[in-house]
C-alpha cells in the first residue's frame, strides 16, 4: 500500500513541474514578457461574449455582424480572427485581396472563411470530387433567382490566378470565395441595411443575429455537406429563412416570367375616371373584372359568358368580395379605386415590386420571437403572429400622415414591455404649441372641457395641477409646463396604449377617431400607430396572464389609469413591404400589392441601383 502512495505522490510532483516549465517557457517563445501578451483585438462595436447566455432571446443590443459598424460599413479591423496565429492572419489578407471592396460584407466573409478554414487544420472545405468546373454562369443565374443581375457573382476562376496564399488549397479558396459571396448577398443584401431601413438597428433590436460570425458559419458548414452540389440550395442553405422572403422569392421567377410573356387580361379602367361599379348596377368594364377574378381563382365562369356581361352580377359580386376580403379591403363588392389598384397589377410593376421587396425581406430576421406583432405601413395593418410564425389574427391601424415628413412613422423594431389601461396623453411641445395652445387662448373652455390639464411634469402619480392662467400657457409654450389629457372617453390615446420603449416615441393604441379605420388610406396619425381593435390586441398580449377578453374590456372603460409589465416581452416590427405576403385564415398567403405611402420604392430603387435585375453589369 505505501510503495503504490509513493508512486501517486511523484506521478503528481512530475505533472505539476512539467505545467511550470511549460509557462516559463512562454515568454520565450512569444518573444516577450508573457503578461504583456496582447489580447486578440476586437472589431469596432463588438461585445466580450458574456458568460452565460440571456435567459430569452426577446432583447438585445445589435443585430449588426461583429464586423461591421454601428452604421452598418464595413471596419478593416478583425471581428474574430486570431491575427497573432500567422496562417489566420495571412489567410484573411489573402481573402480580403480578392473580395471586391463594393462588398460591404467582405470583413464577414474574411473571418467566416478563416474560422471555417482554421476549425478544420486548413484542409479543404470541399469536396474536390464534387466541384465542377466553370460554375460562374451556374452561380450567377442561381444569384438572378434572388432577384440579381446576371454577372453579378464572382467567378472562382478569375480568382484562381491571384491567389498567392499557400495556406490552403488555392481552388478550394477560390470556390470558397465565390460561393459564400454570393449567399451573402441573398442573406445580406448588395448594400447596408441602414441603406435601405436606416432605424433597423436603433435600440433594441429583437429577432435572431443571422449576420454574426457564427451563425453564417453554421449554415456554410451546412451548405459545404449537401449532396449532391446544387448551388441553388447552397444559396438557400446560406440565405435568409424568414417567412417573408421565402413566400417573395417563391413568387419571384413567375413574376419574372410574366414580364415576357402575354397574360392576354384586359386592363381594368380606373373606376375614378370611368365611375365606380356597385352591385347589381350596369358596368361597362365588368368583363375585365372577371377576367382578373378568374385568374386569381376568384370565380368560375366560361370564357363565353364573360364577354357577356354588363352588370355587376350577384355572382360577380361575389367573387370580389371574396377578393377584398383576402386583401384586406372593405368587402362591399364595390369596385372602387382601392380594389383597383389590388386586382389591376401591371406585370412589369409586380415583378420589380417583388424585386425590390426581397432586398427590404433579407433585413428580416429569420427568428422573429415566440409571439410578436407586425406592422405593415404601407398595407396599414398589424398582424399577430404565436410560435413558428403561426398567424393568429390582424386588425387595421392608422399610422403617421404621409403630407409631413415628420410625421411619417419610422421602421424600426423593438420589445413591448407595457400595457397601460386608462392613459394620460403626455402632449408633446410641438403639437401642445401648434395645435392645443392657440385652441386654449381663444376659448377659455376648451381645456377643461377636453380633460387637459397643465402639470409641471409627466409622472403619472404626480395628482397635483396648476390652474389655467395666461401665465402658465406661456409657461407651457417655453416648455417649463407641460399639458396632458386625463383619461377618458375623449383622451387622444383611447383608452389603452401599449408600449415598447424606443428613440422615437412610437407606440400603439386606442383612439376615439374610429372613422379612420374604415378608409383605404390610413394615414392620418403624428407617427403613432392607432389600433382597429384594441380591446382584441389587449387580449392577446395579456392572455399568458390569463387576461380574457371581458376583463381586457372592463380595465379600458374604468377610466382609472392602471399599468401591467408584459412578462417577457413580445417582438414588435414595424415594416415597409409594398407587396406583402398576406396571411389569411386556413393557413394561406397572398401576395398582396399595397400603397407605397411614403414613396420609397423610387429611393430604395436608386440606393439599389447596381444590385437590381433590370440593371444588368457586364463586369463588377
Amino acid at each position: 500500500m505505501i510503495p503504490l502512495l509513493l508512486w501517486i505522490r511523484f506521478q503528481v510532483v512530475a505533472v505539476a513541474l512539467a505545467v511550470l516549465l511549460v509557462v516559463a517557457l512562454v515568454p520565450f517563445l512569444h518573444g516577450q514578457d508573457s503578461a504583456a501578451l496582447p489580447s486578440p483585438p476586437q472589431a469596432a462595436g463588438t461585445q466580450p461574449a458574456p458568460t452565460s447566455a440571456p435567459p430569452t432571446a426577446k432583447k438585445r443590443t445589435s443585430n449588426l455582424p461583429s464586423s461591421v459598424s454601428v452604421a452598418g460599413v464595413p471596419t478593416d479591423s478583425p471581428a474574430v480572427v486570431d491575427e497573432f496565429i500567422p496562417e489566420k492572419a495571412e489567410l484573411k489578407t489573402q481573402i480580403l485581396k480578392l473580395v471586391p471592396e463594393s462588398r460591404h460584407f467582405r470583413i464577414l466573409l474574411a473571418d467566416t472563411l478563416v474560422d471555417s478554414y482554421a476549425g478544420r487544420g486548413f484542409r479543404p472545405l470541399w469536396d474536390e470530387s464534387i466541384l465542377p468546373a466553370g460554375i460562374h454562369r451556374t452561380l450567377s443565374s442561381a444569384l438572378a433567382d434572388h432577384a440579381f443581375p446576371d454577372l453579378f457573382a464572382l467567378d472562382p476562376d478569375a480568382l484562381l490566378p491571384s491567389i498567392t496564399s499557400e495556406t490552403v488549397d488555392k481552388k478550394d479558396l477560390a470556390y470558397s470565395i465565390a460561393l459564400l459571396d454570393a449567399g451573402l448577398l441573398v442573406r445580406m443584401g448588395s448594400v447596408p441595411g441602414e441603406s435601405i431601413w436606416e432605424n433597423w438597428y436603433a435600440d433594441d433590436a429583437p429577432g435572431s443575429e443571422d449576420w454574426t460570425v457564427e451563425a453564417v458559419r453554421k449554415d456554410l458548414l451546412a451548405a459545404i455537406a449537401l449532396r449532391p452540389f446544387e448551388i441553388p440550395r447552397i444559396l438557400s442553405t446560406l440565405g435568409p429563412k424568414n417567412w417573408i422572403y421565402r413566400e417573395l422569392s417563391r413568387a419571384y421567377p413567375e413574376a419574372k416570367k410574366s414580364v415576357l410573356t402575354y397574360s392576354g387580361l384586359p386592363q381594368i379602367p380606373d373606376p375614378s375616371s370611368a365611375g365606380v361599379a356597385k352591385p347589381g348596377e350596369p358596368c361597362s368594364y365588368a368583363p375585365s373584372i372577371a377576367a382578373h377574378l378568374i385568374d386569381r381563382g376568384y370565380l368560375q365562369m366560361d370564357a363565353a359568358m364573360i364577354q357577356t356581361l354588363v352588370s355587376m352580377t350577384p355572382e360577380l359580386s361575389a367573387g370580389l368580395i371574396a377578393f377584398q376580403k383576402d386583401y384586406g379591403l372593405d368587402p362591399d363588392g364595390v369596385f372602387g379605386p382601392a380594389s383597383w389598384r389590388y386586382l389591376n397589377t401591371n406585370a412589369a410593376d409586380q415583378y420589380r415590386s417583388i424585386a425590390i421587396n426581397m432586398h427590404r425581406a433579407r433585413l428580416i430576421p429569420n427568428d422573429l420571437g415566440d409571439r410578436y406583432a407586425m406592422v405593415n405601413l404601407p398595407s396599414a395593418e398589424l398582424y399577430l403572429f404565436e410560435d413558428n410564425d403561426f398567424f393568429a389574427d390582424s386588425m387595421r391601424i392608422v399610422h403617421g400622415r404621409a403630407s409631413k415628413d415628420n410625421h411619417h412613422t419610422p421602421v424600426f423594431r423593438d420589445v413591448m414591455q407595457e400595457v397601460v389601461f386608462g392613459p394620460y396623453w403626455n402632449v408633446p411641445k410641438s403639437i401642445a404649441v401648434k395645435e392645443v395652445l392657440p385652441k386654449a387662448e381663444n376659448d377659455w373652455g376648451f381645456l377643461s372641457r377636453n380633460r387637459y390639464e397643465i402639470v409641471s411634469n409627466f409622472n403619472p402619480y404626480n395628482k397635483s395641477a396648476h390652474r389655467l392662467s395666461p401665465a402658465n400657457l406661456e409657461m407651457v409654450r417655453q416648455g417649463r409646463l407641460f399639458l396632458r389629457q386625463k383619461p377618458g372617453p375623449s383622451n387622444a390615446l383611447g383608452r389603452v396604449k401599449f408600449l415598447f420603449p424606443n428613440k422615437f416615441n412610437i407606440y400603439m393604441h386606442d383612439t376615439p377617431s374610429k372613422n379612420f379605420f374604415l378608409r383605404s388610406q390610413r394615414d392620418h396619425s403624428h407617427g403613432c400607430i392607432r389600433l382597429g381593435d384594441p380591446q382584441k390586441m389587449g387580449a392577446w398580449v395579456l392572455r399568458p396572464e390569463e387576461w380574457t377578453s371581458e376583463k381586457v374590456k372592463t380595465a379600458m372603460f374604468a377610466d382609472e389609469r392602471k399599468s401591467l409589465l408584459v412578462n417577457d416581452g413580445i417582438n414588435v416590427y414595424i415594416v415597409y413591404l409594398t407587396t406583402f405576403p398576406r396571411p389569411i385564415s386556413g393557413g394561406k398567403i397572398v401576395l398582396a400589392p399595397a400603397r407605397d405611402v411614403y414613396g420609397r420604392d423610387d429611393v430604395d430603387s436608386a440606393t439599389l441601383q447596381s444590385a437590381i435585375p433590370w440593371n444588368q453589369p457586364t463586369e463588377l
